[in-house]
């Protein structure tokens, strides 16, 4: 979707939708742009009281003699409540508007907002629009017969400024990067292995000429002795990979910033098999990976000065003869060895060798990983809120600044020294799961065994990552959550 602006409604070419914005006030509503001429045209549709301007309220009405055959009266509820993200409501509500009508392009009259700087408001209308400005649909057997998804095309922001403009490119090219994720999240899993996740990293070395791609086969694996990756894979009939994708925006700052994503392109639960209802949405056991490559994807269509590397390690957790086993025990990269308690609970398993990789070979100033780890973390914080376990206090607050502008919230959980125990193993150096309660905290204390002094957090995305309904701007299913997140919490730092 293209952004550009003009200074007035009169220079304004033709369009599918002029789209035109409304405070709620006492009684009735208030235009919060100059009309100029539209004012008069207005007057019928606004005297009926249909439209009251609450936030999110769309409504659609006919007109000859205009550029447009459409108009939007678009609401924006109370001008003393209106905020970022409900800016991001209500243009997100705009959009479902225009694609259910097929709309390609839209004319957006530009709200003058007192309380927001100009950027801002820009950055509301543009992230409503883009982000609700999305469908998987190529996977239906019959979609070549029906009518093509119609997505917006082009918006046009009318009485908006250079600055403004400037925002809403930039909300574009980051979306790009949510795009990615949530495709490599909603595609088959037999499309998405960690084979085809190397290529996609290889694909965006080539597409960026200040990205680097380096993929570890099997024979590499084993020749570094990531022993918890190995032992997670044994089950599969696809070998395992291990992505290092490297942006350098920034080639003189020895400042790094390390995502570790984690990759698991299935999980049946291995030997502790999931039950029905439990797996068919296992394809999204890879989130981790698509936020880290996403990430790479928006950081370098930005342009961002900053360095930061995905490190994605990545295998399906299968079921064979050699799958293996409650009660074994295996070998980390780090010689740390781990009593097997449950092989549902893998992607800690994946995610220590990945850390403990990153921490002793890639020179990170922060590590940063994304996981769809823990149903523990869905019972608490349910899909809206994505769980934080940190290391270290300034992180973990530019983590949570970087979710509040964003509102890819997160919330923290402690990592009292008190849960460790539960960790305790007698015939290892470490057990992979606890007990029952507070399972998101002790898989957390689990990561943190191999990540040394360096400052490092952990998003559990198991519930924010793969919606079970579309709400607000994010779809059913896939949604990207991290990207925007992680970008934010980049340009800050």
């Amino acid at each position: 979707m293209d952004f550009t602006s003009i200074s007035t409604l009169a220079q304004r070419k033709s369009a599918d939708l002029l789209a035109v914005p409304f405070w709620k006030i006492k009684k009735g509503v208030q235009p919060a742009a100059e009309l100029g001429k539209l004012k008069e045209l207005l007057k019928v549709p606004l005297k009926t009281n249909d439209f009251k301007g609450k936030e999110g309220e769309v409504l659609i009405i006919y007109v000859d003699g205009q550029k447009e055959s459409r108009i939007a009266l678009v609401g924006l509820g109370e001008k003393k409540k209106i905020s970022l993200e409900k800016l991001r409501r209500a243009y997100s509500k705009l959009a479902k508007s225009c694609l259910s009508k097929k709309v390609r392009d839209v004319n957006l009259l530009f709200p003058e907002i007192s309380n927001l700087e100009e950027q801002q408001t820009s950055l509301g209308i543009a992230e409503g629009m883009l982000l609700s400005n999305y469908v998987f649909d190529k996977l239906k057997k019959d979609s070549i017969k029906e009518e093509p998804t119609v997505l917006l095309r082009k918006a046009v922001l009318i009485g908006a400024g250079k600055k403004a403009l400037a925002a809403a490119k930039n909300a574009a090219d980051i979306c790009l990067g949510v795009y990615f994720a949530r495709d490599l999240v909603n595609s088959n899993a037999d499309d998405v292995t960690p084979q085809t996740l190397g290529q996609h990293a290889r694909s965006l070395a080539k597409k960026f000429k200040n990205v680097k791609a380096t993929v570890f086969d099997k024979k590499r694996i084993v020749k570094e002795k990531m022993g918890l990756l190995l032992a997670v894979n044994r089950g599969s009939v696809r070998d395992p990979a291990f992505i290092i994708l490297e942006y350098k925006g920034d080639p003189k700052s020895k400042d790094h910033t390390v995502v570790v994503g984690k990759g698991i392109t299935y999980d049946t639960g291995g030997l502790n098999l999931k039950p029905t209802g439990s797996m068919e949405t296992m394809k999204c056991d890879m989130s981790g990976a698509a936020v880290a490559l996403g990430t790479i994807y928006a950081a370098a269509t930005v342009k961002l000065k900053k360095n930061v590397t995905a490190v994605i390690p990545s295998t399906e957790n299968s079921i064979s003869a050699m799958s293996y086993k409650p009660g074994d025990v295996y070998t980390s990269y780090t010689g740390k060895t781990v009593e097997i308690g449950n092989t549902d609970a893998e992607g800690r398993l994946v995610l220590a060798d990945a850390l403990a990789y990153a921490n002793k070979k890639l020179k990170p100033t922060r590590i940063i990983d994304f996981a769809t780890l823990t149903g523990a973390v869905i019972i608490s914080l349910g899909e809206e809120t994505t769980g934080l376990m940190s290391n270290d206090e300034k992180l973990e607050n530019a983590i949570k600044k970087a979710g509040e502008a964003t509102f890819e919230r997160v919330w923290s959980l402690p990592l009292f020294e008190e849960y460790k125990k539960q960790l305790k193993s007698d015939i290892a150096d470490i057990k992979n799961v606890g007990q029952r309660g507070a399972g998101a905290i002790t898989a957390a204390l689990f990561l943190q065994e191999f990540v040394g002094k360096t400052p490092w957090a952990h998003l559990d995305i198991a519930g924010t990552a793969y919606l079970s309904s579309a709400r607000r701007y994010h779809p059913k299913n896939g949604t990207g959550v991290g990207v925007r997140l992680m970008i934010e919490f980049l340009h800050n730092i």
